[in-house]
């Protein structure tokens, strides 16, 4: 690594000081697995450093000066340069003198290995390659300290743990369970940052279950609490958050679709309601989970693109793939351009005691009638209705509610039978309608 061309540019602009790469670079060099970006740790000070770079002609971005940070940009790589610290708060930076007690301050001993760039050794006072190779996640030193230091942290270790495949040593778990109330001083912004770090996970479900297990989701997703071992009925085999976690599971790595998941059967806790035979059922369940969504996205800062998606995916979870083809051109109309990801959602949410093969072939019967109907979108059956309201004001029927219901119900016709799109036949059922 210290021959990597770039780091070679910032080794000889920081020269002779001490430089050494840290935190997730080195963790990720045991897994092979390449990082474009860089983060390094050095006794000079942000000031120091940029003004070194410059003089060498290195862009830098001053992108936490405050905090001891700065950004260098060595041919297109951005190299993140922070001055040794000691453990303090998120808030505070104080400057150490040496690796080993910047260390100190690291949140788990796998993201506590440093590689000394000059001497080309690696600095692993925390037995962090042990642990790594164990798939163990211990705090560093007190894992406590670590945790009040920033609350974050504990989220950070339920992704680089259980989402991630790591057993989580147990006094560092206590140590979360004891604290994880502290979450409620971080920012919306950095849960929901650390949350869609956990969604695209390898084991995002299994994240999920320990923010439930350490008593984190009053501060993360609340919503989640009441599907906590709340029955379903005949057609399922796992309580609501079981079933959630299995959806969740099966979800590709998209994290529109993994919050939808998350969110899909949010209302079932809401809407349950039994029969005398015991039978029980939650209509409209996906209408109260929207609103729940939308609830927990505007909490989170969600983008309104994001939210809107995910909100309409959890709005139409229900409805059905055996749907015919006015069916399938109401999902065209209904989700626009996020009907391709609804049909992925369908999937992961398959029945879970409707046999496999059934699903597949139910699932291959509207794929070939969506192609089908796709096909035909150019067609002149297609699109916006043959009249519009001008026509309707020509047959006396006025602006208003009235003449709204009147395209509603014509759109609904030529949905059921694109053929009828003429404009004579519309202005028949429109006049059949007006009482004309």
């Amino acid at each position: 690594m210290a021959e990597h061309p770039p780091i070679k540019t910032l080794l000889a602009a920081l020269a002779p000081a001490e430089l050494y790469l840290v935190g997730g670079t080195v963790r990720d060099a045991f897994y092979e697995s390449a990082k474009t970006d860089l983060d390094c740790a050095t006794p000079l000070t942000a000031e120091e450093v940029k003004k070194l770079c410059e003089a060498k002609g290195l862009r830098v971005i001053d992108t936490g000066i405050q905090h001891g940070t700065v950004l260098v940009l060595v041919d297109d790589v951005h190299i993140e340069v922070t001055t040794f610290r000691v453990p303090s708060s998120r808030e505070t930076h104080h400057t150490a003198r040496d690796i080993a007690t910047d260390l100190c301050g690291r949140d788990f001993t796998i993201n506590a290995i440093a590689f000394d760039l000059k001497a080309s050794t690696i600095v692993d006072p925390f037995h962090g390659i042990q642990d790594l190779e164990a798939s163990l996640l211990r705090g560093v030193e007190n894992a406590a300290a670590r945790f009040v230091e920033d609350p974050l942290r504990i989220l950070r270790m339920i992704r680089f743990g259980n989402a991630q495949g790591r057993a989580i040593e147990p006094s560092t778990l206590a140590a979360a369970k004891l604290h994880a109330n502290l979450l409620s001083k971080i920012s919306c912004e950095r849960i929901k940052a650390e949350l869609d770090k956990i969604l695209l996970s390898p084991l995002p479900h299994e994240g999920i279950k320990s923010i439930h297990e350490i008593g984190a989701l009053p501060y993360t997703i609340p919503e989640l609490i009441p599907a906590v071992g709340f029955e379903q009925n005949k057609f399922h085999i796992h309580d609501v958050f079981e079933h959630t976690m299995w959806v969740l599971e099966r979800t590709p790595a998209d994290l529109i679709l993994r919050w939808s998941a998350l969110f899909h059967d949010a209302g079932k806790p809401h809407t349950l309601s039994v029969d005398p035979d015991g039978s029980r059922h939650f209509y409209s369940h996906e209408t109260v989970s929207e609103e729940l969504s939308k609830k927990r996205m505007k909490d989170l800062r969600f983008s309104t693109d994001d939210s809107r998606t995910i909100a309409k995916i959890v709005r139409h979870h229900m409805r059905p793939l055996d749907c015919g083809a006015p069916g399938v051109r109401r999902l065209i109309r209904d989700l626009g351009p996020d009907l391709a990801r609804w049909r992925i959602f369908k999937s992961a949410d398959a029945p879970p005691t409707i046999p496999e093969e059934d699903f597949l072939q139910a699932a291959s019967r509207f794929d070939k009638l969506l192609a089908s109907e796709q096909s035909k979108m150019a067609g002149p059956a297609y699109g916006k209705l043959a009249i519009s309201g001008e026509d309707l004001i020509t047959l006396g029927i006025q602006p208003g509610p009235t003449m709204g219901a009147i395209l509603k119900q014509l759109e609904e016709i030529v949905i059921e039978d694109p053929s009828k799109n003429t404009r004579e036949s519309l202005l028949a059922e429109a006049t059949k309608r007006s009482g004309r």
